[in-house]
């Protein structure tokens, strides 16, 4: 039985076949591009729904998913087969690890494919083969104590108890290039909110190097353009090749008057946030 990391996303799921495919495999790319980068070794298989990463290190594994844009959540899962018996083995001994005398549990059951069974037969099943091995436990499918996951895939089974968050999005560098300009949080938050849509972001910055440090932990390859005292904003988009100008406006201190003239879409995608919302986010950034 193998520990497998389950790796979901979301928007994706919602593409066509082909496009679906492609931002994908953009997305394990990422993937393995974020832990060659670590010096972490990790072997990555996907399927339609799944991206599945087998690596030795669990704990590092996490660290590096959670930065990766386009994963929604991530399971440390144990893998077996799909007939009943096997998935009812792995079941009672993670309940057995979490002592369920006295608590009340819920099996969260998925299938996908053709399977002998139904997910509420296997859910029944399997249920009542816990209560028996746990006297005093009980089921609660609205407020449980414990929570257990079963998730039949076509002729794979997997169990697991946690459920790990990533960041969402779309996968870095699925949506073209964009210029970021970095002088304080507000403008660190929108470059993050740029990277979260995709998009390949070159950062300008003739501040501290405080706000642009934090941006390579999500991109290991990101671009920092040398913003000389009289470089434009326009000649830096165009070093850059940008498609989009994003820009950390606080409507605070919005004056349209002043913004800069360029020859590219200007995105301000922290404008309609409160500074606390921004501080929040950027506590995000920073912590990752």
């Amino acid at each position: 039985m193998a520990v497998v990391l389950l790796v979901r996303f979301g928007e994706l799921a919602l593409k066509s076949r082909f496009v679906r495919r492609q931002l994908r495999d953009r997305l394990v790319g990422n993937i393995q591009d974020m832990f060659a980068s670590e010096g972490l070794e990790c072997v990555t298989e996907a399927d339609e729904a799944r991206i599945y990463v087998h690596t030795a290190n669990e704990a590092r594994a996490r660290s590096i998913l959670a930065r990766v844009f386009g994963i929604v959540s991530v399971s440390p899962a144990t893998e077996t087969r799909t007939d009943t018996e096997s998935l009812q083995t792995l079941v009672l001994a993670q309940a057995e690890k979490t002592s369920l005398a006295g608590k009340a549990f819920a099996l969260r059951v998925r299938r996908v494919g053709s399977h002998p069974f139904t997910s509420l037969d296997l859910a029944k099943r399997i249920g009542a083969a816990v209560l028996a091995a746990n006297p005093g436990s009980r089921v609660d499918l609205s407020t449980p104590d414990v929570e257990i996951h079963v998730e039949v895939r076509q002729n794979r089974g997997f169990v697991f108890r946690e459920i790990w968050p990533g960041p969402g999005g779309l996968p870095l560098g699925s949506q073209g290039r964009a210029l970021a300009v970095v002088d304080d949080s507000a403008g660190m938050v929108a470059a993050w909110l740029g990277m979260k849509r995709g998009c390949r972001v070159a950062v300008a910055s003739r501040g501290s190097a405080d706000h642009v440090e934090p941006l390579r932990r999500w991109d290991t390859h990101l671009k920092v353009l040398e913003a000389g005292p009289h470089a434009t904003v326009d000649e830096l988009a165009r070093m850059a090749r940008a498609d989009a100008l994003i820009l950390g406006t606080c409507w605070a201190h919005f004056e349209p008057t002043k913004r800069p003239t360029v020859s590219v879409p200007i995105f301000e995608p922290v404008i309609g946030l409160e500074a606390g919302e921004i501080a929040h986010l950027a506590a995000t950034v920073r912590s990752a």
